[in-house]
C-alpha cells in the first residue's frame, strides 16, 4: 500500500495519481558519462598514463562517486514522491527521510499554476505551484503529467463549490 492511500479519508477515492519525471535522473547520467568520457580519454592515450599512472583512477573515481550519490539520492526522491488529487483534497508528499507533505481541501485552493520550460513541454513535466486561500504557496518541481493533475483538480474543486 502507498503512503497515499493510508491517509485517506473515509469515503475519499483518488481521481488522479502522479509521481516525479524522469528527468530527475538527468544529474547523475550526465556525471556517468563524464565518468566514462575520463576513462576513454586516458585508455586512449598511452602517454597520459605514462606521466601520471595514478591519476586516471583518481579521476574516475571522483564522477563515478558523484553519479553513485546523486543517483541514489534520486532514486528515493523518484520512489517516495507522490501527488494525488481525490474527491476531497489534493495531497502531495515527498522524501523519506525529510518528508514534505502538504494536504489541501480543495475548497481551500485558489489557484493552481502550471511552470514549463520548453524541454519540460518535449518531455511532459512541470513545476506546479499551488495557492491555497491564506497561506504560502507549495511549490513542487519535476512533476510528470502537469497539466492532468491541474485538470484533475480543477475538476474535482467545480464539483465541490457547486
Amino acid at each position: 500500500m502507498r503512503a497515499i492511500d493510508r491517509m485517506l479519508l473515509p469515503d475519499e477515492q483518488i481521481i488522479f495519481r502522479t509521481g516525479k519525471h524522469l528527468i530527475i535522473f538527468l544529474t547523475p547520467i550526465m556525471w556517468l558519462a563524464i565518468t566514462i568520457a575520463i576513462k576513454v580519454t586516458y585508455t586512449a592515450s598511452p602517454s597520459i598514463n605514462q606521466y601520471f599512472p595514478r591519476l586516471p583512477q583518481f579521476l574516475v573515481l571522483i564522477p563515478l562517486l558523484l553519479a553513485l550519490w546523486t543517483g541514489a539520492a534520486q532514486a528515493l526522491l523518484y520512489l517516495s514522491s507522490e501527488y494525488a488529487v481525490t474527491n476531497k483534497r489534493v495531497l502531495m508528499r515527498e522524501g523519506i527521510l525529510l518528508r514534505r507533505i502538504s494536504e489541501l481541501r480543495l475548497a481551500t485552493v485558489s489557484n493552481m499554476r502550471v511552470n514549463q520550460s520548453l524541454a519540460g513541454q518535449l518531455l511532459g513535466y512541470a513545476t506546479l505551484i499551488i495557492s491555497p486561500f491564506g497561506n504560502e504557496e507549495d511549490v513542487f518541481t519535476e512533476i510528470a503529467q502537469p497539466f492532468e493533475f491541474q485538470r484533475a483538480t480543477q475538476t474535482q474543486l467545480d464539483k465541490v463549490t457547486r
